[in-house]
């Protein structure tokens, strides 16, 4: 459908028993187990929603994330065409998640991590709503491509 993949490395701290001050850091080691669960809970979460909208079509109170700042993108494609990244398009969720799937090169990993944060700084926040103030049509989850 179209989600966006924008997470970035996470890093875990090693803390002191007593005084929980940090004596290390690291970087967190993915699995593939990770986006299994990771997908499960985003089921969980619509099914969720569902259930609630169901029983509360006037009442209910969702999250949802807008559409991205436009103006960020067309900077953002502005950036990219002066590194060699031409055919950038966000029309729509999909677009732009194949955009960012060609942005990537290969040989340089720290250039695809900070695509990926740029795109990030580019998204609108979250926002709960009531589900009786706000069109259906509006319920959309940009960057899951849910509804």
């Amino acid at each position: 459908k179209g989600a966006l993949e924008l997470a970035s490395q996470e890093v875990k701290f090693e803390l002191d028993s007593e005084t929980q001050d940090p004596t290390d850091v690291a970087e967190y080691c993915l699995r593939e187990t990770n986006k299994m669960i990771e997908e499960f809970m985003l089921l969980a979460n619509q099914a969720v929603a569902t259930k609630i909208l169901h029983h509360f079509p006037m009442f209910g109170v969702l999250r949802r994330h807008p559409p991205p700042k436009d103006e960020a993108l067309k900077t953002m494609k502005k950036l990219l065409a002066k590194h060699g990244v031409n055919k950038f398009e966000f029309g729509s969720n999909k677009e732009l998640s194949e955009s960012l799937n060609r942005a990537a090169k290969p040989d340089d990993p720290y250039f695809n991590q900070l695509v990926r944060m740029m795109a990030t700084r580019c998204m609108n926040q979250a926002v709960y709503f009531c589900t009786g103030e706000v069109q259906p049509a509006l319920y959309f989850h940009y960057g899951l491509a849910m509804e």
